[in-house]
């Protein structure tokens, strides 16, 4: 035999060496068990517990495909809605021509949704003014300028009215402030119902009835274009007077308060009244997704660990992911829910 190292080992050492038992030889090296192994089947096979993990990744990955399936909607594609989102994305991080409308927008939106609680209340304290009715009007302004949370207010407002109703003489004056109450109490659902009251009786403006008016105008869009700014600007033009005495109670500066500002908010009022139901939905939507991609990117390392120039493939890893479609449609508008909505792909995020 041939003991120099450096020397090829002639067919008969080959031969020899060969009908050395499998237990008895290297694991690895030349003509070594693995050499043997890989001759004769190729390419390793994808570890068990691999296809175990992949398995499991594209399972859920299915459940989460079908859930956005049945959410997903056509609506969602349409120009209008899109705006809407972007516009509405936009306006919560102050971007461009909405920076520092977000909170005034609000205010607006609540003040038009209640406003009928705000006229009944004002008719309430212009008709009843009783010695008992006047004090509980006063105690409701004072607790509006310092109050912990809505919950502390109902409260308090319950127990002054508990202990007002007795002293109240007519069957009227009760019925009147018992739904005075009431008003107070659905006015009090957003928190931003109690701070409205509290800025109108600040600064003194009696005349809900301007909610009303706007109310009526943003109404008027239901059938109109919403992409019109131009129309919608006109609009407010012609109504700028009505809009400009709530410019303090929604906390616009001098700057801030012009027709194309308006214009932008009754947009986006009118486009979250036809809109708001589907966004919530959408809203559903991407959050399914981003949990959907969280087990995508699982299922797609995976197969990129096991790629099938190095690895004998399974036949899970040939299956069409479930969902990508629907990721396809979407994945601009897909981001942590804790930043916000950001119009780029997944893969330009870190």
């Amino acid at each position: 035999m041939n003991k120099n190292p450096d020397t090829p080992m002639t067919s008969l050492s080959v031969e020899s060496h060969k009908k050395v038992p499998w237990w008895n030889r290297s694991v690895i090296g030349e003509d070594s068990l693995m050499e043997e192994l890989l001759a004769k089947f190729g390419k390793p096979e994808v570890s068990e517990s691999a296809i175990f993990l992949h398995n499991r990744e594209m399972m859920d990955l299915g459940v989460f495909a079908k859930t956005a399936e049945v959410i997903d909607s056509e609506k969602f594609g349409k120009q209008e809605f899109l705006f809407f989102v972007k516009m509405k994305y936009l306006l919560s991080k102050g971007i461009n021509e909405y920076q520092g409308l977000n909170n005034s927008v609000q205010l607006l939106k609540v003040a038009i949704d209640a406003k009928d609680c705000f006229i009944s209340i004002d008719q309430i304290e212009l008709q009843f003014r009783g010695i008992k009715q006047q004090e509980f009007y006063k105690f409701v302004e004072s607790l509006l300028s310092d109050h912990e949370d809505k919950v502390a207010f109902r409260e308090q407002v319950q127990m002054k009215l508990a202990d007002s109703l007795p002293q109240i003489k007519t069957e009227e004056g009760t019925i009147a402030l018992q739904s005075y109450a009431k008003h107070l109490d659905e006015l009090s659902d957003n928190e931003l119902g109690l701070k409205l009251l509290s800025l109108f009786k600040a600064y003194q403006l009696a005349d809900y009835s301007i909610l009303r008016v706007i109310s009526e105008i943003i109404q008027s869009l239901d059938k109109r274009d919403l992409l019109d700014f131009k129309g919608l600007l006109s609009l407010v033009r012609v109504n700028y007077s009505v809009f400009e005495k709530l410019r303090d109670i929604i906390g616009l500066s001098e700057r801030q308060s012009t027709p194309e500002t308006y214009a932008l908010m009754i947009q986006y009022i009118a486009l979250s009244n036809r809109h708001g139901i589907s966004h919530i939905k959408f809203e559903e939507l991407m959050n399914v997704m981003r949990k959907w991609y969280r087990h995508y990117l699982a299922v797609i390392g995976i197969r990129e660990e096991h790629p099938p120039s190095e690895y004998r493939q399974p036949k899970e890893f040939k299956e069409v992911i479930p969902g990508v479609k629907i990721y396809a449609k979407y994945r601009k508008w897909l981001t942590d829910k804790n930043t916000g909505m950001v119009f780029v792909d997944f893969g330009d995020e870190s």
